[in-house]
């Protein structure tokens, strides 16, 4: 016999087999039961919640020889026909593919024609949201006077697009999302039946990304069982979904709270050239922030969405450092993210930009925090008032230095996020100087880019009150070796130009 993906072998037969939906399972089970069937239901919800499932469970049980309370036998002749899909009078019909109004016309000449095999023909349209307005309105007709042997059963992801007319004609079901909680209780059914051992960070990172749909979770379970065979852990559902681990996550947002670019660009790089998606990058980082800030909220009582007792300590850390907005900020940012990459080919730029502009938004925090710690900076200007201030990477540090950062980010937070890694080696005449460490390539080669330039220059004018140019140099690991900087300080002074590590 051929295999028979996991999801189709546990395909709820009975409805007491159902999981979730209870509201919807026993109102429909006393229907069948007393004989108060509808001719006409609307079953919406999110894919692999039990929709058709349900649906074939009613069709089953209208047409059962020895039903029971409501249950189909599963063993009668049209349970068994229904089940291998033999059975004459229950007509699944895909309305992606089946959505023009002559296929509804044929339909509704068929509809009057008695049932051949059982008591009640079924037809069960799926994702009935895709037929043709003029299917629709063929369909109208049909759904307000059937037959009485007749039943009609709708199913849609989206209810929205279902006109009201037809709305009208039936009995609507509601079908929920999962909860987390009983995806892993019937995750750990099929792993035990199937001989297969999950440990519970691998049960529970299934049951997050199937997003309250069942079917998803089965079929990731496949597929792990698939790849990896009967022992499957944490690290093999991650390889196979393309995910990163929580750690990974509380790694790269505590980078980011810190202002610590450099170590974002080589996290993000290195998760792309190991496989993993942009888009799932940013979506995951998105529920570390959601994570992050219930706990800022609620503290341990929260419901966590990926974090676990591994990157929860990480948290605490990390809530002294930012604030509600901030967080709130950045969920903006990276689900705006999400949304472009979608789109775009650009998608390591896409990702590298989200995360400098969180950097800058949690700026403040950080220079806040770590200014009562530094040495207070416009004391040592007073000693050389001739020349220029020495370089600082706080806005604090220096009025001319501040002033453009402060411009800069209400120009453009991501060219602030550049910038702002700098160090200001000095100003001579119409010009200014900026160093990079050798580390930050990709900030000065994305400051040198014409529109970054041009916002710098232009905040030069708004200050200086007249045109500037601005230079962007490497420093060296060995200060007195690079030739640039040998310029800068025959410019400014050698105890103006200072080199930081």
């Amino acid at each position: 016999m051929a295999y028979l993906a996991l999801y189709r072998a546990w395909r709820p037969q009975r409805f007491i087999e159902v999981v979730g939906q209870e509201k919807t399972v026993i109102a429909l089970r006393n229907a069948v039961k007393e004989g108060r069937l509808s001719h006409a239901y609307l079953f919406s919800g999110p894919r692999g919640t039990g929709k058709t499932s349900i649906a074939k469970i009613i069709a089953k049980a209208v047409n059962c020889i020895n039903m029971e309370q409501g249950e189909p036998c599963n063993h009668c002749s049209s349970c068994n026909d229904i089940n291998n899909g033999n059975f004459m009078d229950v007509i699944e019909i895909d309305a992606a593919s089946n959505r023009g109004i002559d296929e509804i016309r044929d339909l509704r000449e068929k509809v009057r024609v008695l049932p051949a095999q059982g008591k009640h023909k079924v037809y069960i349209i799926d994702e009935v949201h895709m037929l043709t307005t003029e299917a629709f309105n063929a369909l109208l007709k049909t759904l307000e006077e059937p037959p009485e042997s007749v039943i009609f059963i709708l199913a849609t992801t989206e209810l929205q697009k279902i006109p009201a007319t037809i709305r009208s004609r039936c009995q609507s079901y509601n079908f929920r999302r999962l909860s987390t909680g009983e995806i892993i209780a019937r995750l750990e059914e099929v792993a035990s039946s199937d001989g297969i051992n999950l440990d519970q960070d691998a049960l529970y990172i299934i049951a997050r990304r199937a997003n309250g749909g069942l079917r998803d979770a089965l079929s990731t379970l496949d597929q792990v069982y698939s790849y990896k065979g009967s022992e499957v852990s944490k690290e093999d559902v991650l390889d196979v979904l393309g995910l990163v681990d929580d750690l990974f996550l509380a790694k790269l947002v505590d980078a980011a709270i810190n202002r610590d670019t450099g170590v974002v660009i080589d996290m993000l790089g290195k998760a792309l050239s190991q496989g993993k998606e942009a888009q799932q990058l940013a979506r995951e980082a998105s529920l570390y922030l959601r994570d992050l800030l219930l706990y800022l909220v609620i503290g341990e009582q929260a419901e966590w969405s990926v974090v676990s007792g591994e990157s929860q300590p990480w948290l605490e850390k990390q809530k002294a450092k930012i604030d509600k907005n901030q967080i709130l900020k950045a969920l903006k940012i990276l689900t705006d993210t999400t949304d472009k990459l979608r789109f775009s080919e650009g998608q390591k730029f896409l990702l590298e930009l989200a995360f400098l502009q969180i950097s800058a938004l949690f700026e403040e925090t950080v220079v806040s925090a770590a200014t009562p710690a530094s040495p207070p900076v416009a004391k040592k200007a007073k000693t050389v008032p001739e020349k220029p201030v020495k370089a600082s990477r706080t806005e604090a540090g220096d009025p001319f230095w501040g002033k453009l950062l402060a411009g800069v980010k209400e120009k453009k937070i991501p060219t602030h996020a550049l910038l702002v890694q700098g160090k200001l080696l000095g100003r001579k005449d119409d010009t200014i100087y900026v160093g990079y460490k050798k580390g930050y390539k990709f900030h000065k080669e994305k400051m040198e880019e014409r529109e970054n330039r041009e916002i710098v220059k232009a905040i030069l004018k708004e200050i200086t009150g007249q045109e500037c140019e601005i230079q962007f140099i490497f420093l060296d690991d060995d200060q007195y070796n690079d030739i640039i900087v040998k310029k800068a300080i025959e410019f400014f002074g050698e105890d103006i130009v200072e080199i930081k590590d």
